[in-house]
């Protein structure tokens, strides 16, 4: 499913919020969007959040960086919304309806992680984004090259191969490896089972295995991917994830004993 690049300050409405998919220079192919990064913006000022538009349309081009970017117009849709699919947040401290600060607050509820980047036009708010362990703030109006400085802060912090972008229906989902508790090949099709439900794709799993980390993933058979932070006991014959038990291939039995120890002892993060 290739990606084109709209030209700045066009969008597509989908689900209640307005996304621009800017690929600087990258076409994805099969589903996958690798290195994408997702981005929401949470601001009720029109005018400013198609500015932040246009900035991030010139910093893909400019970085050759795969952005998504989706617009809400205030904390409580966002809020809603969110089922920790992206990576970096543009939020306005004052909106009308949920505030900034109050919808941050939610966010880190859902989200320890997720780079938090505070929207103003009055500094002496800013201050208050160490309550939400905010990565920094933007005044308005914000000029490109201060805005391309703070992104370029804000990739920095990213993890590496954080999230897997798959298609479902009406466009893509971000889900973060973290949220994935195993992935199983069946018929054709791979089902993503996560923290948000189960999702289904047409591949293979010889296809997209070696794009999770090894770190926290192993096979326990030649159809069923694990993430052993979701492994909750083992026997010879079966593994238990969560209250799912899933069955465990004798030709795995050694590498997935060896790897699980070594993860719980910390030594594989």
């Amino acid at each position: 499913m290739p990606v084109g690049l709209p030209a700045a300050g066009t969008n597509r409405r989908e689900s209640g919020r307005n996304r621009t998919v800017a690929a600087g220079g990258r076409n994805a192919a099969d589903g996958y969007h690798e290195g994408m990064v997702a981005i929401a913006v949470v601001e009720d000022e029109r005018e400013f959040s198609e500015t932040l538009k246009e900035h991030l349309h010139r910093y893909a081009g400019e970085r050759h960086a795969t952005l998504q970017v989706d617009c809400f117009s205030d904390g409580a849709d966002f809020i809603e919304r969110f089922h920790g699919q992206y990576q970096i947040v543009f939020m306005d401290i004052v909106m009308p309806q949920m505030g900034g600060l109050d919808a941050a607050r939610q966010l880190r509820t859902l989200d320890a992680d997720v780079c938090l980047i505070f929207i103003t036009s009055m500094a002496q708010y800013a201050i208050r984004g160490y309550e939400v362990d905010a990565m920094d703030f933007v005044l308005k109006p914000v000029p490109y090259d201060l805005f391309a400085i703070k992104m370029d802060k804000a990739m920095a912090r990213l993890p590496v191969d954080d999230v897997i972008h798959v298609p479902v229906a009406g466009g893509m989902r971000s889900i973060r490896f973290s949220q994935i508790r195993y992935v199983e090949s069946n018929k054709h099709y791979l089902h993503f089972h996560t923290q948000e439900g189960e999702f289904r794709i047409r591949e293979t799993m010889g296809s997209i295995v070696d794009r999770f980390p090894e770190r926290s993933f192993i096979q326990i058979r030649n159809s069923i991917l694990v993430n052993m932070a979701y492994v909750t006991g083992v026997t010879s014959t079966e593994v238990q994830v969560g209250s799912e038990t899933l069955p465990l291939a004798r030709s795995y039995r050694t590498e997935f004993r060896g790897r699980l120890a070594a993860y719980m002892a910390g030594g594989v993060r």
